[in-house]
């Protein structure tokens, strides 16, 4: 475990993490030492996560301040030399405002502003962001806002990118009614299905929203998970979305999530070979206090979910990892002690093995970003 120091950021408050062949890339929002306004700053990885390069900070003095904490983060996409990032901005009214869009050509050197694709929400509150790139190097992006002002729901918004996040296609509404405060999950499969993981309005599970091929329209793949969960807040907690190639040539969808209904509460694991038409029973992650998992999915199988669970003394990171494509699985192994303060573990594959990253507050009070790079198990040891 490793915590990278990035010059002229001391409190870390979001983070945001992809990968491009052998490049990790993140995306931190942070206040200086001088306790000035919340820098975005753009850092990458060749090695790994060793070493990282000197940040190149993306907004400017004269922007509006940036609105970002965990669940709500700034998020990027990266293919190629093309990276997008994307943030929520103050607006009006406190804690809300539009989303703020840079994009890079030339691999993060320099960064030109894009267009806010949500021409129709004249309220300007953007929030809750997700991006993804493909193969194609087409950059996809969701958000939610309530250009419907009902209030106590959020409309689920779509669009896309062909020149690197400088201009977007039309907007689309994928779903018109979901919880206000979840994040989502964009995920491309190996069959170039696009997958969009969010928490519907009623009941409040997780649900599934999938465009196939690159001229196919978008339908809707139901619940990821139907436990049923009639609630009326909002949980803040989204879940985590990957795809695989099984080793019969078949695309595969696996997803965690977390639910809270009293009778079945806490983390599971659920995977699809008809790209979400069906799932599998939903299998618990660790215990009932166990929550905000991600997930990732390396060749040949091999899966891992990294994920928050509650002691008595803090909040630990832990992971658990399957070798068969998630047909069994390992015993949560900590990455973290049971007393730190940890939040929101991301986990990448990359050529490197998994690489899994969070922000956690460290003794004395500062916040921080974490890192840790688990051996892969490719055998499991606990039976389904």
């Amino acid at each position: 475990m490793s915590y990278p120091v990035i010059d002229g950021l001391n409190e870390i408050q979001g983070l945001d993490v992809a990968v491009d062949g052998r490049s990790i890339h993140a995306l931190l929002v942070g206040k200086p030492a001088d306790g000035g306004r919340s820098r975005v700053v753009h850092v990458h990885s060749e090695d790994g996560g060793q070493t990282w390069t000197p940040p190149n900070v993306l907004n400017r003095p004269d922007d509006p301040p940036v609105i970002a904490r965990r669940g709500n983060d700034a998020r990027l996409a990266v293919k190629g030399k093309d990276i997008v990032a994307a943030w929520q901005t103050q607006g009006e009214l406190p804690g809300t405002g539009p989303m703020s869009i840079v994009s890079s050509r030339d691999g993060g050197n320099t960064w030109t502003r894009g267009d806010n694709p949500a021409t129709g929400d004249s309220l300007k509150n953007q929030a809750y962001l997700s991006l993804v790139a493909d193969p194609q190097g087409e950059f996809h992006l969701v958000w939610l806002d309530d250009r419907e002002e009902t209030g106590d729901t959020q409309g689920l918004r779509y669009a896309s990118s062909k020149d690197g996040g400088l201009h977007w296609g039309p907007e689309a509404t994928l779903d018109p009614a979901v919880c206000t405060c979840c994040w989502s999950r964009l995920e491309v499969l190996p069959d170039g299905t696009l997958s969009v993981l969010y928490r519907d309005a009623d009941p409040r599970d997780m649900k599934l929203v999938l465009r196939p091929g690159q001229t196919g329209g978008w339908r809707p793949a139901g619940p990821v998970g139907a436990f049923g969960w009639h609630f009326t807040g909002c949980p803040h907690c989204g879940g985590g979305l990957a795809g695989s190639k099984a080793r019969n040539g078949r695309a595969m969808l696996h997803s965690v999530v977390w639910t809270g209904k009293e009778d079945s509460a806490g983390l599971f694991y659920l995977k699809s070979a008809d790209a979400g038409r069906n799932w599998s029973a939903p299998r618990k992650v660790g215990d009932g206090h166990s929550r905000d998992g991600d997930i990732a999915a390396l060749d040949r199988g091999t899966l891992a979910i990294a994920f928050t669970r509650d002691t008595p003394a803090g909040t630990s990171v832990q992971l658990t990892q399957s070798g068969d494509e998630g047909g069994h699985w390992t015993d949560p192994a900590p990455l973290t002690g049971e007393a730190a303060k940890a939040q929101h573990p991301r986990i990448l594959a990359t050529p490197f093995g998994f690489r899994v990253f969070w922000t956690e507050t460290r003794p004395g009070g500062r916040k921080t970003w974490a890192m840790a790079a688990p051996r892969t198990e490719t055998t499991t040891r606990r039976d389904s």
